[in-house]
């Protein structure tokens, strides 16, 4: 072999194995076995547009200007750079260019008194850079003059935030943090107080990665847009989230992915007003790791689609359930501990692997119509699954259509270990009920006639029906 056919063997070779590694992104992460995984087929519905200008912008063309703030506003109409240092005891920096504008924060320190701090009405870019070392603290009041801002940072455009200072956000009048367009946070440690939302980026949030606290009187993390079905999303990579809100701490109306990351979430919201979830997303939730304790007075996690699990450590007390999807909860690895009313709900819940803790006042799997896109099912094809009942009308895993296990070691403690209206098989795995292992499903009935399974999947009629809640072997 000559070298130049030597040297495109070996240029082929690299580009494979690039094509190969790319696919299998996050391996180790989200399989505790080290096997294999396709992460693209697992992520196939997450994918999210989001801004990547600050990487593409050659700033060695701006001008560069250094402005001293001494309590005087700021008017920027150019595109470039500007460097801020002093304070401004009442008034603000606005921009409004068609150019590009990186705006670096050297301890800084802007209050307005009837106003956002900083306000970007028109700008093609703008990124807010906190410089290294630094702490700048932004406030704004109570009431606007100008009611069409509603943010202490407020941009109508893009807004993209990165650097390693500190920035702290007072937000009396709404919202902290506000794009009405995409918002990107790169790095950066941020300390939000807000009377309404933390951070909203109407289009999409991304955040690559940051330390932030927030404490907002509504959410905290929010994207809203509703009339395009590409945006309202966000996505995080990475980051440090104490979150506490009264109503959801991460609320999308489409899609939220999350790669990694380590969140501490606290709601405290009446549920009977306004939703008090954790992470909340209308059409997808996808997770692939990161390390979660999330306590809540409504759910843990809830979607009214899809809600994939690809690994991570999750602590869950919520005062409804635990983990919530209208449409299918898929649990690939990671492990899960919940106290909840309910653990799992879904039309269809499929767990494949991963530790899973359930401590339940009500049911601890609990499987029922609440979308047409599925079977009502349970189920189990590998995993271990411990689950803990309360006292009174309680079941391990309740299934208003069936029940199959296939695989893994399911425990369940409890007077009602299995409630299920259409069939359940067993195929697999190991199966305990109240410290004893079985190799048949118990069926707890609540009234009317029920047709059971055997373990081998062979239907058994009761002609006369079993009433008044009673088990029957199966």
């Amino acid at each position: 072999m000559n070298k130049k056919k030597i040297l495109m063997y070996v240029l082929g070779m690299i580009v494979l194995f690039g094509t190969i590694w790319g696919s299998y992104y996050y391996v180790s992460k989200i399989n505790s076995n080290k096997e294999m995984v396709n992460i693209d087929r697992i992520l196939k519905d997450s994918n999210i547009e989001v801004i990547d200008e600050d990487t593409t912008i050659d700033w060695s063309t701006y001008d560069e200007t250094q402005i001293t703030l001494n309590n005087k506003s700021v008017n920027i109409t150019k595109g470039g750079i500007y460097t801020l240092t002093g304070t401004i005891s009442n008034g603000n920096v606005t921009i409004n260019t068609d150019g590009n504008v990186k705006l670096i924060l050297d301890n800084v320190t802007i209050t307005n008194n009837s106003g956002p701090a900083i306000i970007i009405i028109n700008a093609k870019n703008t990124i807010i850079e906190l410089k290294d070392g630094t702490t700048n603290t932004l406030t704004d009041g109570s009431s606007y003059a100008n009611e069409e801002y509603d943010g202490c940072i407020y941009s109508a455009d893009d807004l993209i935030i990165q650097g390693n200072g500190k920035l702290v956000v007072n937000a009396n009048y709404l919202d902290g943090i506000v794009s009405n367009d995409d918002l990107k946070i790169v790095s950066g440690t941020y300390v939000i107080k807000a009377n309404d939302d933390g951070i909203r980026g109407k289009d999409s949030v991304y955040i690559v990665d940051g330390a932030f606290t927030i404490k907002a009187g509504a959410d905290g993390v929010k994207s809203t847009n509703d009339t395009d079905a590409d945006k309202g999303n966000i996505r995080i990579d990475n980051g440090t989230f104490n979150i506490t809100t009264v109503n959801d701490a991460i609320q999308a109306v489409n899609k939220i992915v999350i790669y990694d990351g380590t969140f501490n979430i606290k709601t405290t919201g009446n549920t009977n007003s306004a939703s008090a979830k954790g992470v909340k997303a209308d059409s997808l939730i996808d997770i692939v790791d990161g390390e979660y304790v999330i306590d809540t007075t409504d759910d843990g996690i809830h979607t009214n689609g899809k809600l994939t699990i690809n690994g991570g450590k999750y602590t869950i007390t919520s005062k409804d359930d635990g983990i919530h999807a209208d449409g299918i909860v898929e649990i690939n690895n990671g492990i899960v501990s919940i106290t909840a009313s309910e653990g799992i709900e879904a039309t269809y819940v499929k767990i494949n692997d991963g530790e899973i803790s359930i401590n339940a006042s009500d049911d601890g799997i609990n499987a029922g119509r609440k979308s047409n896109d599925y079977d009502v099912t349970v189920e189990i094809n590998g995993g271990k699954v411990t689950i803990k009942m309360g006292q009174g009308d309680t079941d391990g895993i309740d299934s208003n259509g069936n029940i199959y296990i296939n695989g893994g070691t399911i425990n369940i403690t409890g007077q009602s270990p299995f409630d299920y209206d259409g069939e359940a098989k067993l195929s697999g795995g190991t199966l305990i009920v109240n410290g004893e292992e079985t190799k048949t499903i118990t069926n707890q009935f609540g009234g009317g006639m029920q047709g059971g399974v055997m373990p081998d999947g062979q239907g058994r009629q009761m002609p006369n029906g079993n009433r008044g809640g009673m088990q029957r072997q199966r």
